[in-house]
């Protein structure tokens, strides 16, 4: 088995850059106009999002738009869970200051962006998720049509690893199972006025998102057991990147027996791509792929990408 290095990154908690000021700095309604109503919903369906597939009481996103010559700034509006939304605080609703359309900006999760559009953000700790699920959308509303209707769309991407027993092996050592990713970047920025995105820094070495315990458990993926079937899916959310080489993926099973083997994204894409597809992750696309550990080494089983928008991909061994 060979040594191995594991760097261990800050907390994926996502923090705000740039510097500060007043944040909805005059927003008190004007009572002669009309207020915006508004309500959402994750790529056309109502009511759901990414890391649980409904909204949860008090999810928050933050809106922007001008009307009238009033800006309107990262305005904090919040859900009771049924995906319509009203202002966090009473006074700052958003009205209608003319009869010209608007078109409104709208990111989840709301941030104190303190002046800035920017979020940085680390995905190292994926426990963390709902810092950086970032969403974004864009709607119009008027005083003739003031209600508005955000279909938000996912900016990271997902990627879901189902771990099956091979030759060998049982399901126990499946759970027991250490496992390992590298060669990606963690850290990144989002910035809000164009939902764009972005990793940032360096790729890591020898990511742990399986096995981890006492302070590090943080670091472990969610994850989700299928007892019939006898496999376990990880849920991994990261920032969408471009790839050089595959990205080495490595299983210590009990008793220390250590396989490595690679993942390319690269067929998943071109179910969707085609002949333009590259070895990355995009944005709003969820890749699931299939990983079997037998005692000689892993098997990488097709990758679909599914909704977000799911992906399918290639097979191969390693020993």
């Amino acid at each position: 088995m060979r040594t191995k290095v594991i760097l261990f990154g800050t907390l994926a908690i996502a923090t705000v850059s740039l510097v500060s000021c007043g944040n909805d700095e005059d927003v008190m309604p004007d009572t002669g106009g009309s207020k915006a109503e508004f309500s959402a919903s994750i790529n056309g369906t109502a009511k759901t999002r990414a890391i649980d597939r409904t909204w949860e009481n008090g999810d928050r996103i933050g809106i922007s738009g001008t009307t009238g010559g009033k800006a309107y700034t990262n305005v904090a509006y919040q859900t009771g869970g049924d995906g319509n939304f009203t202002a966090v605080t009473p006074g700052t609703e958003i009205y209608y200051q003319s009869a010209d359309p608007v078109t409104f900006t709208a990111y989840y999760p709301w941030n104190d962006l303190q002046g800035a559009s920017t979020i940085t953000a680390d995905t190292w700790a994926q426990v963390n998720q709902k810092t950086f699920d970032f969403l974004w959308a864009q709607a119009n509303g008027s005083k003739a049509n003031p209600d508005v209707a955000f279909t938000f769309a996912h900016k990271m991407a997902k990627v879901v690893l189902t771990v099956k027993r091979g030759a060998d092996v049982s399901y126990d050592e499946i759970k027991a199972a250490v496992l390992m990713l590298e060669e990606f970047k963690y850290e990144g920025t989002f910035d809000v006025t164009t939902g764009k995105a972005e990793a940032t820094g360096n790729p890591c070495v020898m990511w742990l998102f399986a096995g981890n315990m006492g302070a590090d458990v943080k670091n472990n993926a969610p994850f989700s057991q299928n007892e019939k079937e006898e496999t376990i899916s990880y849920t991994m959310i990261f920032f969408p990147q471009t790839f050089d080489e595959a990205l080495p993926f490595t299983a210590e099973l009990t008793g220390k027996q250590s396989f490595t083997t690679n993942l390319d994204f690269t067929a998943a894409n071109a179910e969707i791509d085609g002949e333009k597809a590259k070895n990355e992750w995009v944005a709003g696309r969820q890749y699931n792929m299939g990983i079997v550990l037998n005692k000689t080494g892993i098997t990488v089983e097709g990758c679909t990408i599914t909704a977000w928008n799911p992906v399918s991909g290639g097979d191969s061994q390693a020993k």
